[in-house]
């Protein structure tokens, strides 16, 4: 018997934000398990590179969609997309989010939360609502939230940022609760600094110093985490965060 069953050949999975950095990693990584991937950004010229990619790499079938998350259309042309390559829907990873600014309470604007919540809120709300009949059909369903350390322990910066993440969660837990019975599982992977284009050149030295493991995280460590989550070794876990920080965060339970 294998103690770590991550094989995902023949399911289907979905990954938002994925022409580069960690969810072109999440993509490339399902799909090396096996899975087939529909990938989504809003940058179409750099997310069909990323698509290219993964197709020589692995052998997969890999759809590319551009799409703004935050309109109806896009999730009606993914939720079309998915109908056309089957109907079935085992994985979707909420990937894509933004960050914007560094600011504080003070310097943030009502206003300037509207489009965090809209990226980190309400696109995964809307996306999933859409798919779930999509989900439903699937013996493995798997719903996996991208949040962050900040969305566990704000740390008084970055204000849309953080509360967006921080209500992020609270949508993974409700949602967790509600789809258990169908077997659909719903998790959340909360990073710390990782080595993509989110942490920019001039805090790069001040996350590095927060991170007890002395260096940042790579997005291939983040996607370890995804294909765990995907899989049938976590086939036992819902509800939950799984924080990949390097111990930066060590949540108090």
């Amino acid at each position: 018997m294998s103690y770590l069953r991550t094989d995902l050949a023949g399911r289907l999975a979905l990954i938002t934000g994925a022409a580069r950095g960690m969810g072109a990693a999440h993509a490339k990584a399902l799909a090396t398990q096996g899975a087939d991937v529909i990938i989504t950004d809003l940058d179409g010229g750099e997310l069909e590179a990323t698509a290219k990619g993964i197709r020589s790499d692995t052998g997969r079938t890999v759809t590319a969609v551009v799409a703004d998350l935050t309109t109806n259309d896009a999730v009606d042309t993914i939720s079309t997309t998915v109908s056309a390559a089957g109907g079935v829907l085992d994985i979707v990873v909420h990937n894509a989010g933004i960050m914007h600014d560094w600011n504080g309470f003070r310097d943030t604007p009502t206003q300037n939360l509207e489009p965090y919540f809209g990226v980190n809120v309400l696109a995964p709300y809307r996306l999933t609502r859409a798919l779930l009949p999509q989900i439903e059909r699937s013996t493995a369903g798997r719903i996996i939230f991208i949040n962050s350390q900040w969305g566990q322990q704000p740390d008084g910066h970055s204000y849309g940022y953080m509360i967006a993440k921080s209500a992020q969660l609270g949508f993974m837990r409700a949602l967790a609760k509600e789809l258990v019975a169908e077997k659909i599982l719903v998790n959340a992977i909360a990073p710390g600094a990782i080595h993509t284009r989110m942490v920019p050149d001039d805090v790069y030295d001040i996350e590095l110093a927060a991170v007890p493991l002395g260096r940042l995280g790579e997005a291939d460590e983040i996607a370890d985490a995804v294909v765990f989550l995907a899989s049938d070794a976590a086939s036992f876990i819902t509800g939950q965060t799984l924080a990949v920080n390097g111990g930066a965060h060590i949540p108090s339970a």
